[in-house]
């Protein structure tokens, strides 16, 4: 690198960019020698990228090799994502940055135009969905050379708050989780219409805390009754596209063994008499796969809405609710967090501490009882 005086009076810095002869004009060499300080200072720390780059790449052609890393070894580079995550950004791409995006180069996306891409969303959640994949696409830029800094990881100055939750999560007793269930088995929406094995589904879900795409998908082979019934989950039923496909992986990438409460898992296993080990255990009246979206609109908030006529302490509840009532009768029964991590379905019991901190909390005071009497009965 060298900084010369030209014959027009300038002054000229030449330097290279990953082995590219790269050059710059000033009016004054303090100004060319403060550019070499900055080259120098980038080199130094190893973000000295070529920015022409940026000018040369459509956004779109970034969006087409960023997905192909995701579905080839995840966003992480450490394991593929699954078709769902993948699904989900194709649909946020598809619906908030192509129009605005698609054919802008990488250096044409600046923080202006940003924030006016910002202020065209109607919610705060998708606006918050939507500026994340964006901080994500254009971080893969700088991190492959395309950018030398990223405009989208800046939330204060553009202005993405983290919408307030609609509204707090809830939990059942164990009586409301029985009155759920016989709601649910009347039928739903369709009053009189039972079906009976929408009861056991209530009642196995809000005791065993697995997730609906994991209730859907649970097949006869992944129970095992006896003296210690017990569910493998290692499958679940997603949607990819509008279309439902089951996959023999679960949230966590890893098999758990949840054990299930013995009135329970009598009725599971009369329900579950004369099914392969492949069948779904839970599905429609017609015996199709059950689908989200349906199950919800037809028979739970339905099967709420009767149980909080009948009782005005009745919480306003979803089905993702249900895993938290486990959890809550599990720790109510005195269950360990390991174990309550292994209904939870947590990588780590960390995350099962951090996610119901407060229900452990409310045991504080029943420990400190039991350590008294322990105490006290020393002293006698």
């Amino acid at each position: 690198m060298a900084i010369n005086k030209l014959e027009n009076g300038k002054w000229r810095h030449d330097y290279r960019v990953n082995g590219i002869r790269r050059y710059r004009q000033f009016r004054t060499k303090a100004e060319a020698l403060a550019h070499e300080l900055q080259i120098n200072t980038a080199k130094s720390g190893g973000t000295l990228v070529d920015t022409r780059k940026g000018g040369k790449i459509r956004f779109h052609d970034l969006y087409l090799e960023w997905l192909d890393r995701v579905e080839r070894v995840g966003a992480k580079g450490q394991r593929p994502a699954s078709p769902v995550t993948v699904a989900g950004y194709r649909r946020i791409y598809e619906r908030h940055m192509q129009e605005h995006f698609e054919n802008r180069t990488l250096a044409g996306v600046t923080l202006s135009v940003i924030n006016e891409w910002l202020v065209t969303f109607a919610t705060d959640d998708a606006r918050r969905r939507a500026y994340r994949q964006l901080g994500r696409m254009l971080q893969y830029a700088v991190d492959s050379g395309y950018l030398a800094a990223n405009p989208a990881r800046n939330a204060t100055i553009n202005n993405v708050p983290t919408p307030a939750p609609v509204r707090e999560p809830a939990a059942l007793t164990a009586g409301q989780l029985m009155m759920l269930a016989e709601r649910a088995a009347e039928g739903g929406r369709y009053a009189g219409q039972s079906h009976e094995a929408y009861r056991l589904l209530i009642l196995f879900a809000g005791t065993t805390g697995l997730r609906w795409s994991e209730v859907s998908g649970l097949k006869a082979g992944a129970l095992s009754f006896g003296e210690n019934p017990q569910v493998v989950v290692r499958s679940t039923l997603v949607p990819v596209d509008g279309r439902l496909e089951l996959r023999e992986t679960t949230k966590g990438r890893k098999p758990r063994t949840v054990p299930i409460p013995a009135s329970i898992a009598a009725e599971l296993e009369v329900h579950a008499k004369g099914l392969t080990s492949g069948g779904l255990v839970f599905t429609s009246p017609s015996g199709t796969e059950l689908r989200a979206s349906n199950f919800a609109r037809r028979v739970f908030h339905p099967a709420v809405a009767r149980c909080r006529e009948a009782d005005s302490t009745f919480p306003e509840i979803v089905f993702h609710d249900l895993r938290r009532t486990a959890v809550t009768l599990a720790v109510s029964a005195g269950a360990n967090v390991k174990l309550v991590q292994q209904i939870a379905g947590h990588s780590s019991a960390v995350t099962t501490l951090d996610v119901y901190a407060q229900l452990f909390a409310h045991d504080a005071q029943s420990s400190a009882r039991a350590v008294d009497a322990l105490l006290n009965g020393q002293r006698v």
